[in-house]
Parts: C-alpha cells; sequence; structure tokens
C-alpha cells in the first residue's frame, strides 16, 4: 500500500474533523425539507378543511330548509293527486318566498309526486316537468335521509345546479320529492384562497374530476381531469401532480357529502436553484467553507512545510556529496523550520569537519602503509640482490639453481609488496598484473641459461584479490614457471608455458600452468612422484588457499599443474 504524503494526511484529518459539521448541515437540511413539506400538507389541510366547513355549512342550511319545508302541510298536500289548484298556489306561494329569501343561493325549489313529475315548484314553468330519470330523485326514492346529487343542468332554470333532496313520506310510504338546487355559483362563492399567506388554493370537483368551481387560477392548478379521476377512484386523501399550468403541485382531496361534490386544497411545491438554495444555503455554505479550509490546509502545508523540507533535503544531499552549504532561510519560513535549518548547517559543520580529520588519518595511515609496502619491497630486493651474489660466488650449478629458487621466491613478495603501494586500495592487487609482472621477473632471470626461452600465455581474470591469496598463489606460479624452465625446449617447435586462472561454478578458482618442454631430470615438480621441496611447498600453499594441488604429464610431454580453491571473501565482494 503506498505511503501518504504529509499534506494528504494534514488534509484528509481536516477533512475528518470537518464531516460532523458538514452531517449537521445535512441534517438540518433534510428536516428543513420536511418542515417546509409538513408547513404545506398543514397548509392544504387547513384550506381543504376551512372551504369544507363553509360547504358544508351551506349544505347543512339546505337540510334545515328543506325539512321545514316539506313538514309544512301545504307542501305535503301538493304531493296528494286529489290536491286542488288553491293548494298548488299556495305551496308555490311558499317556495317562490324561500327563493326570494335567498336569491344567490338557491335556483329554485320543486315538489313532486310518487312518480318524479313536478307538483308544486318556486318557478310556475317547472310544474308539470317529470324528474323521474334523474339521479337524485332515485337516490330520494332508495333512502330515507337527505340525497346530494352531483352538479346538473336544471329543467327548471337555466342555471347548473347542486341538487339537495330528502322524500316526502305520508303514513311511511313514499308520496314524492322535496329538492332544492344550489346554484353552482353559491357553492363557487365559499371556495377561496385559503391556507398560510394565500399559498394554498382551493376547487371545487365532482366524482368525476370536473371541476365545478373556484377561482381561475385554482381551476388552472388542477391537474388533468383524468388524472383526478383516478386519484377520487382510488380514495387518494393527497398526491403529487403537475396541474394544467405545468407547475408542480401538491393536493388534498375531502369529500362533501356521499362523495359526490369533492373540495380540493392545491399548493406548489417550489422547484428551481432558489428553492434549493433556502433548503440547503446553509450546507452549501459549510460546504464551500471546508473546500476553503482544505485548500488552505494544502497551500499552507506546502508553503510552510513541504517547500522547507524540500529546501533542507536538497541541502542534505549536496553536504552528503561534501559540498559546502549555506542554508539561507526563506521570509515565509516559520520559527520552527528556522531552527530545523540552524541545526542542520551545525550538523553539517561537525560532519564537515570530522570527515576532514577522518580524511587527514586516513591519508596519514595510507601513506605509512605505503611507506611500510615500499620499504618491504626494498628489503626484499636487497635480499634477492645478495642471493645473487651470493650465488655468483657458488660453483655447483645444482646449489645455484636453489639459490635462484629461494631469489624467485624473496622476488615474489617483493612484487607483491609494489603492487600493493602501487594500487589505490593497498589492501588487493590486480591478479592479472600481478601473475604477468612475476613471470616477467622470473624470465628475466633465466635469459642467461642456453636453451630456447618459452613463450607466456597468461590468461586471467582481471579482478582484486587481498594479499592472503595473492602470496600463496604468486609462490605457486614461481614454483612451477620455475619448474618449466628447467626443461629442454629445443626441440619443440613453438615451446610455450600457459598460465590460466578461471572461475568455476561454487565460486571456485581454478589455476592450470602448463608446458611442452621435455623434462631433463632436474626438475622438482613431477607426475607421480612424491616430490622434494617445491612439490611439498605447492601442495601446501594449496592447502593453505583452502584447495588441492594436482600434477600431472601434459599432452606434449611437459607437467600440467591443477591448483582448485575458493574465491576468498575479498574477491566476491569487490566482483
Amino acid at each position: 500500500m503506498p505511503r501518504w504524503s504529509l499534506r494528504t494526511k494534514l488534509v484528509v484529518a481536516a477533512a475528518l474533523g470537518l464531516l460532523p459539521i458538514l452531517a449537521i448541515a445535512t441534517w438540518h437540511g433534510y428536516h428543513h425539507r420536511a418542515d417546509a413539506a409538513d408547513q404545506r400538507r398543514q397548509g392544504l389541510a387547513a384550506a381543504a378543511d376551512v372551504a369544507v366547513a363553509r360547504q358544508r355549512e351551506l349544505i347543512e342550511g339546505s337540510r334545515r330548509l328543506l325539512v321545514g319545508l316539506c313538514g309544512e302541510e301545504a307542501v305535503l298536500r301538493s304531493t296528494d293527486p286529489a290536491a286542488t289548484s288553491s293548494d298548488i298556489q299556495r305551496c308555490e306561494g311558499r317556495l317562490a318566498a324561500v327563493v326570494a329569501g335567498f336569491p344567490g343561493e338557491y335556483s329554485a325549489i320543486v315538489v313532486t309526486d310518487d312518480q318524479g313529475i313536478v307538483r308544486c315548484s318556486s318557478s310556475a314553468t317547472a310544474i308539470g316537468v317529470s324528474l323521474v330519470d334523474r339521479d337524485i330523485f332515485q337516490q330520494v326514492r332508495r333512502r330515507a335521509g337527505m340525497s346530494v346529487g352531483t352538479s346538473i343542468a336544471s329543467r327548471v332554470t337555466p342555471q347548473t345546479i347542486i341538487p339537495i333532496a330528502m322524500p316526502v313520506h305520508i303514513d311511511e310510504s313514499f308520496r314524492g320529492m322535496c329538492a332544492i338546487g344550489i346554484s353552482l355559483k353559491a357553492f363557487a362563492h365559499f371556495v377561496t384562497a385559503a391556507g398560510p399567506g394565500g399559498a394554498s388554493q382551493v376547487a371545487l370537483v365532482d366524482g368525476s374530476g370536473v371541476a365545478l368551481g373556484g377561482g381561475a387560477a385554482a381551476t388552472e392548478g388542477l391537474p388533468v381531469t383524468e388524472h383526478m379521476a383516478s386519484a377520487i377512484s382510488a380514495g387518494r386523501e393527497s398526491f403529487i401532480d403537475y396541474g394544467q399550468n405545468g407547475a408542480l403541485y401538491e393536493y388534498r382531496l375531502v369529500p362533501l357529502r356521499d362523495e359526490a361534490v369533492f373540495v380540493v386544497a392545491a399548493a406548489p411545491i417550489a422547484q428551481g436553484l432558489l428553492p434549493l438554495w433556502r433548503d440547503w444555503n446553509e450546507l452549501a455554505l459549510i460546504l464551500l467553507a471546508s473546500i476553503a479550509l482544505l485548500a488552505a490546509v494544502a497551500m499552507g502545508v506546502d508553503r510552510w512545510c513541504l517547500q522547507p523540507l524540500g529546501y533542507l533535503e536538497q541541502a542534505m544531499a549536496r553536504i552528503a556529496r561534501g559540498e559546502a552549504v549555506k542554508i539561507a532561510p526563506l521570509d515565509s519560513w516559520g520559527d520552527e523550520m528556522v531552527s530545523i535549518a540552524s541545526r542542520v548547517e551545525a550538523m553539517a559543520a561537525a560532519l564537515a569537519s570530522r570527515e576532514s580529520e577522518l580524511k587527514s588519518g586516513l591519508e596519514q595511515r595510507d601513506h605509512m602503509l605505503r611507506e611500510i609496502h615500499h620499504r618491504v619491497k626494498n628489503n626484499l630486493q636487497m635480499i634477492s640482490s645478495l642471493l645473487n651474489l651470493q650465488a655468483g660466488e657458488i660453483r655447483s650449478p645444482r646449489i645455484r639453481r636453489y639459490f635462484g629458487d629461494a631469489q624467485n621466491r624473496v622476488l615474489t613478495l617483493s612484487i607483491l609488496h609494489r603492487h600493493l603501494y602501487e594500487r589505490s586500495s593497498w589492501s588487493l592487487v590486480d591478479f592479472q598484473q600481478f601473475i604477468s609482472d612475476l613471470v616477467r621477473q622470473i624470465s628475466v632471470g633465466r635469459l642467461g641459461i642456453d636453451r630456447p626461452a618459452p613463450r607466456y600465455q597468461i590468461r586471467a581474470p582481471i579482478m582484486a584479490v587481498g594479499p592472503d591469496t595473492a602470496i600463496p598463489v604468486g609462490l605457486i606460479v614461481t614454483e612451477a614457471v620455475g619448474n618449466a624452465l628447467n626443461h629442454d625446449f629445443s626441440g619443440v617447435a613453438a615451446p610455450e608455458v600457459h598460465i590460466e586462472a578461471s572461475e568455476k561454478p561454487g565460486h571456485n578458482i581454478e589455476l592450470v600452468i602448463e608446458d611442452n618442454g621435455r623434462r631433463t631430470g632436474r626438475e622438482s615438480i613431477e607426475p607421480d612422484s612424491r616430490g622434494g621441496f617445491s612439490l611439498t611447498l605447492v601442495r601446501g600453499l594449496a592447502m593453505q588457499l583452502g584447495g588441492e594441488a594436482i600434477v600431472s604429464s601434459s599432452a606434449e610431454g611437459g607437467v600440467r599443474l591443477v591448483v582448485t580453491f575458493p574465491m576468498a571473501a575479498e574477491q566476491e565482494a569487490d566482483g
């Protein structure tokens, strides 16, 4: 998982700290919307209740009027087929007087017989009109109480009315209908804007969803007739739909009586950015403030933390490379960063001082070690020269050869110390160059011998080895090459001595020294022989290296020496 930066962590921490505030603001916004919806519903209910109360007041007054009228003797006698003209006239006069007393509310009052024929009416033109096909007559004949019909076009007057009727019973038998027609305009007169601040509008509809009354705005705010009829048939008290003017409304349906007429209260549901802002302005402001705060935190961290730390990081990188650095704090840095910069600068000065001391000590040590190696090399060369002078006085070739072998061994150590003080790393020598110089010095010492000089082929990997490996290998090469130079190469077309060192699997080094000369009997390293000092020395040196030495005859008659030993730790580290 990738690690977060300091800026990311601080921004996330600040965001987590702001979450409770955002949650509270969201809760407030949600409840604000819920409260607004509750207030709208309460306003709708209040407006509908006020309109229903007024309508029911009108219907109740009409019921009482009918109860009083239908119980009068003149009205009752008019339902009798044997009623005289004077009886009918008295009834008509009574009904006409009542309608005249309420000219805005009622259009006509009629009394029918049991066959639905008008016998008495406030309007003389209604006498003899049949109402048997009217739903209101059928309801009255089936029911004992008052019935309210749907809006109809009156056959008595040119107005549209809502009929209210009661049955006329004489001796518990149905003798006719007493009905009053409430003017639809009177119903509409009671339907006014109501609710909080006039926000709700009230209209009147029948059971089929057709508008019966209300203002122009209220009528336009009603949904289409099909949607209204669907809501009425489904018995829904409230629903949300689009009005005929295209605005979104919440509606409340309340039946007046017998579910023939309904009061519809409508309240607009605000849409657009302004209502959203009114509901969620607190959350929006807090959200904007939170974004500004997070941006300020990110920029502040970058300016007052990350930039100074980046500057200090670059400065410390230059210090690590050994450069002299002067840290100059900027004006925007805080006291803490200035203090850190001063500490870093003091640390850099202390490191430079200690590095200078260590470098001086290392230079002195290197100089001392190189001087030691140089003096050891000089002493070994002096010993080699003394052995050479001493060998000049020896008459025995055999003893002179022994002195030459001892001189070569001393020369090997001298060459090793020269390589140690000439290299930049005094503890390692170049393996290939060391063997090449060693063979060159040995061959130069044998130039006085009257026989063909072999050609040397040296193949060794370019790698650095320590003295613990170089000394045994150098002495082995000295013994093997000195032994090869005792061979006779006079009859060989291409006399050569082959020296090869190679890396083998398992971190091993294989050193092969092979010549193609003929043995003369003066050799000290021979195959199938217990050998003398040289062979014993070679085997001992191979054991010192942790390996083994194997002597065999070469394919061309010479001697083949194979020494296998593990790679030393310093070789592996250097490689």
